[in-house]
């Protein structure tokens, strides 16, 4: 306290400069100062974050600053995406059965008592309809 004003001393800022605590009802105001105005640059939650606590403090303030910019409207209108965009799902599409057949050979497998070690895969890609067929060897 000096002069009735509370001020916070953090442990985070590498000055030994206090930082003003910032009553609630000035919070949006402090964060417009330094994020909506077009000297501020409408910066990301950290550098917003970074720049208003070197002056001030309140309780829960990164978490009040993230969702801040997450909402602002000038920031969602134009800063462009880190996302990449949706990819084109081109999924076929089969109009009879068995119009196309996905087949592989698997193995070698443990022989059976009758002398089988290969299976043969046959899949029917519009019906999943699925067929295996035990080999005694592999035929090329």
């Amino acid at each position: 306290m000096n002069q009735g004003i509370l001020y916070h001393y953090s442990p985070e800022v590498e000055t030994e400069e206090a930082q003003l605590v910032v009553p609630f009802q000035e919070r949006e105001r402090v964060l417009q100062q330094y994020h909506d105005v077009p000297t501020a640059g409408h910066y990301g939650a950290e550098g917003t974050y970074n720049k208003v606590a070197s002056r001030y403090y309140f309780p829960g303030m990164r978490k009040y600053i993230a969702e801040y910019v997450k909402n602002c409207p000038d920031c969602n209108r134009y800063k462009p995406s880190n996302q990449k965009p949706t990819g084109l799902l081109r999924t076929p599409v089969y109009a009879q059965r068995f119009e196309t057949l996905a087949i592989d050979l698997f193995g070698p497998l443990p022989e059976t008592s009758s002398g089988k070690k290969w299976i043969f895969l046959v899949e029917d890609t519009s019906t999943k309809w699925v067929e295996l067929l035990p080999l005694k060897k592999q035929h090329r």
